[in-house]
C-alpha cells in the first residue's frame, strides 16, 4: 500500500526547537516533522519566465546516493521546461563542496546557483544572493532558515545526524541489545570488544568531518537538549566550549576514542571508504546521517537495525538537520534565471522523490511523495517524530548556525583528540579560535 509522506519544515523548527531551545554543513547529503498539510508546491516557480536566453553554471557534489544521473535528470527536467535556459553542471571534485566553491570564488569562477554549500562561510564576502520574496513564498519553511531575515538558501527537506545503525549479525554474537542508556551503550561496546568484533566505525582522510559523526550527536543530546540557543549564546560570550556541560559530552566520546572502541585506520580512510567497510561487517556501529538508509536498503547480505544516541537517562533526543541544496551567487548575470532554478529545484515533485529514495531525504510538508518505504527507513522516520527534536551540532541553518570556519575547525580538533591531543587543551583552543573569528566577521 502506497504512503503518502508529507512532514512540516516550519512546524517542526518552530514546535521542536523552539521551546527546548541549520546553515548547512559542508557534509555528505541533501538537507521536520510537524503535523498538518497544505497544498502541493507548484512545480514551476510562479516567477514569470525570461524571454532572454540565459546561461548558468551550477555547482553539484556526487555521492553513491545523489550519483551523476540524479543531477543530470534534475536539470533535464527544468531545460525541457525552460529552453531558453542553458544549464551547465560543475562537479565538486570532493564532498567537500564549500570548499571547492571558495576556490571558484578565489579564482573568479564563482557558479550562479551553489547546491549545499555553507551559507555562513560566504556572508562575509557577500557572495550570495538573497533570495526576493516571490521565491521564498514558493517554497515551505524557507523563512525558517533566514539570517538576520533574509533567506541565502531554499530549503527541501531535513536529516537526522546522528543515529547509531548496527549489524545486527555482529550484535547477536556479542549478545547485545539495543541500548537505550549510556551506560547500556558502554556495556554495548565492552561485550562487541569481548567478542573480537570492532564496535564502532569512524573516518578522516579527506573527509575530516566524518570523524565526529558520533561526537556532533553526543552533543547535540546531552548540549542542545539542555540549553538548545547555545549557539546564540556562544556568540554572545555566555558560554563556551570549555564549559563543562559541553566539555562532559566530549569526555564521553573521547573516553570511546582511548578505550580503543573505534577502527585504528579511521583517520586513513574517507567517507566512502567508511560506509564501505560497515557494508562489509568490519565493525558493528556506524554513527551516520539519515542519508544511509539509503544505501542500506539497497543490501541484501547484511541485516541493520538503528537507535537514537543513547542518553544518561534513556530519554529520546533527536538531532535534526534541516537545510537545501540551492543557493545563488551574488554577482549572478542571470538573477530571475538563477533563482527560478533555485525554486524548482527544491520544489520539482519529481526532483523531490528522487532525493527521497536515493538520498532518503525526509521532505518538508507540501511535498506530497508517492513512495512506499522501506522498513528501515520507516523506522528511521517514526524515529525522527519521538523524544525532544535539538539541531543536529555543527549542521544548523540560518541564525542557529555556528561562525564561519568553526565547523571544519572543531573537527580538527577532533581528530587532534584522537592523536592524543587533551580534550582541555582542544576546547581551549576553539573557544580562543571563537573569539578570533566572531571579532573579524564583526
Amino acid at each position: 500500500m502506497k504512503r503518502f509522506m508529507s512532514l512540516c519544515l516550519a512546524l517542526m523548527l518552530t514546535a521542536a526547537l523552539a521551546g527546548c531551545g541549520n546553515s548547512s554543513s559542508s557534509n555528505d547529503p541533501s538537507n521536520t516533522s510537524a503535523k498538518g498539510q497544505t497544498d502541493s508546491p507548484k512545480a514551476t516557480s510562479e516567477a514569470p519566465v525570461s524571454e532572454e536566453p540565459a546561461e548558468l553554471n551550477v555547482l553539484v557534489f556526487e555521492t553513491p546516493n545523489l550519483t551523476a544521473q540524479y543531477w543530470d535528470d534534475a536539470i533535464k527536467r527544468f531545460t525541457d521546461k525552460h529552453p531558453n535556459i542553458k544549464v551547465n553542471k560543475i562537479v565538486s571534485p570532493d564532498v567537500d563542496r564549500t570548499k571547492y566553491a571558495k576556490q571558484l570564488l578565489a579564482t573568479g569562477q564563482f557558479p550562479d546557483v551553489l547546491m549545499s554549500v555553507n551559507v555562513q562561510e560566504f556572508l562575509a564576502s557577500k557572495s550570495l544572493m538573497a533570495f526576493e520574496d516571490k521565491y521564498v513564498s514558493q517554497v515551505p519553511g524557507a523563512d525558517t532558515v533566514a539570517i538576520d531575515g533574509k533567506v541565502y538558501l531554499l530549503p527541501w527537506g531535513a536529516q537526522t545526524i546522528s543515529y547509531i545503525y548496527y549489524n545486527k549479525k555482529m550484535f547477536d554474537k556479542a549478545g547485545a541489545t539495543e541500548p537505550k542508556t549510556w551506560a547500556e551503550f558502554v556495556d554495548v561496546v565492552d561485550k562487541l570488544k569481548a567478542s573480537g568484533q570492532t564496535p564502532l566505525l569512524y573516518g578522516g582522510a579527506k573527509d575530516p568531518w566524518s570523524t565526529t559523526f558520533l561526537l556532533d550527536g553526543i552533543i547535540s543530546t546531552d548540549v542542545y537538549s539542555k540549553v538548545p540557543d547555545w549557539v546564540a549564546k556562544r556568540k554572545k560570550g555566555e558560554v563556551k566550549f570549555s564549559d563543562p556541560l559541553f566539555k562532559n559530552a566530549v569526555l564521553k566520546w573521547k573516553s570511546l576514542v582511548e578505550s580503543k572502541a573505534f577502527n585504528e585506520d579511521g583517520l586513513a580512510i574517507g567517507y566512502s571508504q567508511l560506509q564501505d567497510a560497515f557494508l562489509k561487517g568490519k565493525g558493528a556501529m556506524y554513527p551516520m546521517g539519515s542519508w544511509f538508509v539509503a544505501a542500506a536498503n539497497a543490501q541484501t547480505d547484511i541485516e541493520i537495525g538503528v537507535f537514537p544516541i543513547p542518553t544518561d537517562d534513556g530519554s529520546i533526543v533527536t538531532p535534526y538537520a534541516v537545510g537545501g541544496p540551492a543557493s545563488v551567487s551574488a554577482t549572478t548575470k542571470y538573477p530571475e534565471a538563477a533563482q527560478m532554478f533555485a525554486t524548482e529545484f527544491v520544489t520539482d515533485p519529481a526532483t523531490v522523490v528522487e532525493a527521497v529514495k536515493s538520498d532518503a531525504l525526509i521532505p518538508l510538508e507540501g511535498q506530497t511523495v508517492d513512495y512506499v518505504y522501506p522498513p528501515l527507513f520507516q523506522k528511521v522516520v517514526e524515529m525522527s517524530k519521538q523524544g525532544t527534536k535539538v539541531n543536529a551540532f555543527g549542521w544548523e541553518n540560518g541564525d542557529a548556525a555556528m561562525l564561519p570556519g568553526m565547523v571544519d575547525e572543531f573537527n580538527k580538533a577532533a581528530q587532534n583528540m584522537i592523536l592524543g591531543k587533551s580534550v582541555d587543551s582542544e576546547l581551549a583552543a576553539l573557544d580562543a579560535k571563537w573569539d578570533e573569528v566572531s571579532k573579524r566577521t564583526k
